[in-house]
C-alpha cells in the first residue's frame, strides 16, 4: 500500500530576509506543512519512506488509500541513505507493498512511480529504467536507479515498482537541470539495513573520516596512474583515523584486505557494510609508489542528507575573457567560480558555484590569486580540487 507522509515543521530565515517562501523581514518561525510518500511494508503499520520527508517535522500523520489517516512515530532514521521507518499509531491488518530486489534491474525495464506530486493526490507516473548505479554527487551512495518515470515533489519516499509489481526502489531526488532525470534508492541497499533499523533505530557503520571519488581516465592521465582504477581521496576529516594515519587528498586506494579496488563504488559499498572496532587493511598510491595501512574504524557521525544536484547556468559575464575562461571570486576556502567561459578549457569540467580548494595540489588563496596561477599555467593539465554541493572532489581539466 502506498501511502502520504503529511509533516509540519519549523522554518525561518535566520537572517530576516524575505524571499518567495520566506515572505517575512522579521525572521520569526513559521510552521509549514509538507507532503511526501512512503509505503507499507508490515500489516502491524511499518512505513518506510525518506529520512528527508520527515527529518525535523514536530508532527506526522500518514493518510492512507482508502482516506484513513494515522498519527506516526519514527522508529528509526539513516541518514546516509536518506531512508526512515515509520510506525503508524493504532494501525492493523494493512495491505503490504511486496518487496523485491534490485539486483536483476536492468536499463531498459518497464518501472511504475506511485506516490502523491505536489499534493495533488495519489498518482502513477511510468517509464523506464534509464541507468543502474548512476552516482548523484552525495558522497554516501553511488548506486542510484536513474528513470525517465516522473518524480515530483511530494513523491520522495514512495515506491518504483517494476513490471511484476514489486518494490525495486524508493523515489529519492530529481536533477533540477533536466526532464526525465530521476533518482531512486536500490531497495536491496534498504532491506540489508532494516533489522538494524527496526531494533535499534540506527545503523551504525565505521568510518574512517575520508571522501573520495572515482578515477576517470583524465584523472588517471594527470595522476600518472597505469589506468583507471582505485578511489581518489579528495578530503580527510580532522581527528579522523584516516587524519591520525597520514591519509593525505590526492591518495588513491587500490585494494581493500588485499582486494584490488577496480572503483570507488566498491570501496564505498565495503564501509557501508563495515561496523565500529572492525581492522581493515588498504593499499594505496602517493606520488606512484604503493603505501599500506591497517585502519581501525571509528562510529560513523550522523552524515548529511543527500543533496538535489544544482548545476550553475554557465552564462559568461564581461567582456575580457579571464584565464581558462574562468572567472571566480574570493571565498572562506579558496576561489569561488562565478563565471565559466562556454568554449574555455574549463568548460564541461569545473562548474559555476564550485569553490577551488587548491590547483595541481597546493592550496588556492583567493579569486586573484586561481587568476594568476591559471595564467601561469599555460598548456598544460590542471588538477583542480573543489567543493561541489558540500563534498570535495578533483576535476581534471586537460590542456588544450
Amino acid at each position: 500500500m502506498v501511502v502520504t507522509v503529511a509533516t509540519l515543521r519549523v522554518s525561518s530565515m535566520p537572517d530576516g530576509r524575505a524571499t518567495p517562501r520566506f515572505p517575512f523581514r522579521d525572521g520569526a518561525p513559521r510552521v509549514e506543512r509538507a507532503i511526501g510518500s512512503g509505503f507499507v511494508i508490515a500489516a502491524e503499520g511499518l512505513v518506510l519512506t525518506s529520512d528527508h520527508v520527515v527529518g525535523d517535522a514536530l508532527d506526522i500523520e500518514v493518510q492512507l488509500s482508502d482516506e484513513r489517516a494515522f498519527e506516526a512515530s519514527v522508529v528509526g532514521r539513516d541518514p546516509m541513505l536518506d531512508v526512515a521507518l515509520l510506525r503508524l499509531l493504532g494501525a492493523a491488518s494493512l495491505s503490504v507493498a511486496s518487496l523485491g530486489s534490485s539486483a536483476p534491474v536492468r536499463t531498459g525495464d518497464d518501472v511504475l512511480v506511485l506516490g502523491n506530486p505536489f499534493g495533488l493526490g495519489p498518482t502513477v507516473t511510468r517509464g523506464i529504467i534509464s541507468a543502474t548505479s548512476r552516482p548523484m554527487g552525495t558522497g554516501s551512495l553511488d548506486g542510484f536507479l536513474q528513470t525517465d518515470a516522473a518524480i515530483n515533489p511530494g513523491n520522495s519516499g514512495g515506491p518504483l515498482f517494476n513490471a511484476a509489481g514489486q518494490v525495486i526502489g524508493i523515489a529519492t531526488a530529481i536533477h533540477t537541470d533536466g526532464r526525465g532525470i530521476s533518482f531512486a534508492l536500490p531497495i536491496d541497499e534498504v532491506v540489508e539495513i532494516l533489522p538494524e533499523l527496526r531494533e535499534t533505530g540506527r545503523v551504525d557503520r565505521g568510518r574512517i573520516g575520508i571522501t573520495f571519488q572515482e578515477v576517470t581516465p583524465p584523472l588517471a592521465r594527470v595522476l600518472r596512474l597505469p589506468g583507471r582504477m582505485g578511489a581518489l581521496i579528495t578530503e580527510v576529516e580532522p581527528e579522523s583515523p584516516g587524519s591520525r594515519l597520514g591519509f593525505q587528498p590526492g591518495d588513491v586506494i587500490t585494494s581493500l584486505e588485499g582486494r584490488r579496488v577496480e572503483h570507488a563504488r566498491e570501496l564505498a559499498r565495503a564501509l557501508r557494510r563495515s561496523k565500529p572496532g572492525e581492522e581493515v587493511k588498504l593499499t594505496y598510491k602517493r606520488g606512484g609508489a604503493d603505501r599500506r595501512a591497517t585502519v581501525r574504524l571509528e562510529r560513523s557521525a550522523t552524515h548529511e542528507r543527500p543533496r538535489p544536484l544544482l548545476r550553475g547556468d554557465g552564462a559568461e559575464r564581461g567582456a575580457e575573457q579571464p584565464p581558462l575562461g574562468v572567472l571566480a571570486s574570493d571565498a572562506p576556502e579558496g576561489a569561488r567560480v562565478e563565471s565559466i567561459a562556454p568554449q574555455s578549457p574549463a568548460a564541461g569540467h569545473l562548474e559555476v558555484g564550485d569553490v577551488v580548494l587548491d590547483l595541481n595540489g597546493v592550496p588556492v588563496r583567493g579569486g586573484a590569486d586561481l587568476a594568476e596561477r591559471l595564467r601561469a599555467a599555460g598548456r598544460q593539465d590542471l588538477l583542480f580540487r573543489v567543493r561541489r554541493n558540500g563534498s570535495a572532489r578533483y576535476i581534471a581539466v586537460p590542456a588544450r
